[in-house]
């Protein structure tokens, strides 16, 4: 299995990959819907939104989705781990691991000091995941404002 940044060619796979994330949230979502935020995570520019997907033989099969942030602790800079998902088909076969490894990896080679992210406090399975990996848990509040 390999993890790396998306690159074109990867549209279709990760267009359907994003729709099968919506859904697994329950959200409803139209065949075609993840299309454009497929070409937006594969066209981004430097400095902006990133994406690693876990690849094998050709099948996408998961992906993270960063942002760069500033300041971090000390003036440094880091990131903000957006979206972490594994398609159904491919669960508990060490996927998750391999994109968080390939997180820890970028972040080191960027000089980024910290990745931060958020789970919903109902979604017991992301949080058993990431307790397993040794996370650290911190006590924030999350705010949300729909402009």
């Amino acid at each position: 299995m390999q993890i790396r940044h998306a690159k074109p060619g990867d549209d279709a796979q990760l267009a359907l990959l994003l729709e099968e994330h919506e859904r697994h949230y329950g959200k409803p979502v139209a065949r075609g819907a993840g299309e454009a935020g497929a070409a937006f995570l594969i066209a981004t520019p430097p400095g902006g939104t990133m994406c690693l997907v876990a690849e094998q033989d050709g099948v996408l099969l998961g992906f993270a989705i960063l942002n760069p942030y500033f300041p971090a602790p000390n003036l440094s800079h880091g990131l903000f781990l957006k979206e972490l998902y594994v398609g159904g088909s491919a669960r508990s076969a060490g996927v998750g691991e391999r994109l968080i490894e390939g997180i820890r990896a970028l972040a080191r080679e960027r000089g980024d000091t910290r990745v931060i992210w958020t789970t919903g406090e109902g979604n017991s399975g992301s949080q058993r995941f990431y307790d397993r990996l040794g996370m650290r848990r911190e006590k924030k509040v999350y705010y949300v404002m729909d402009p």
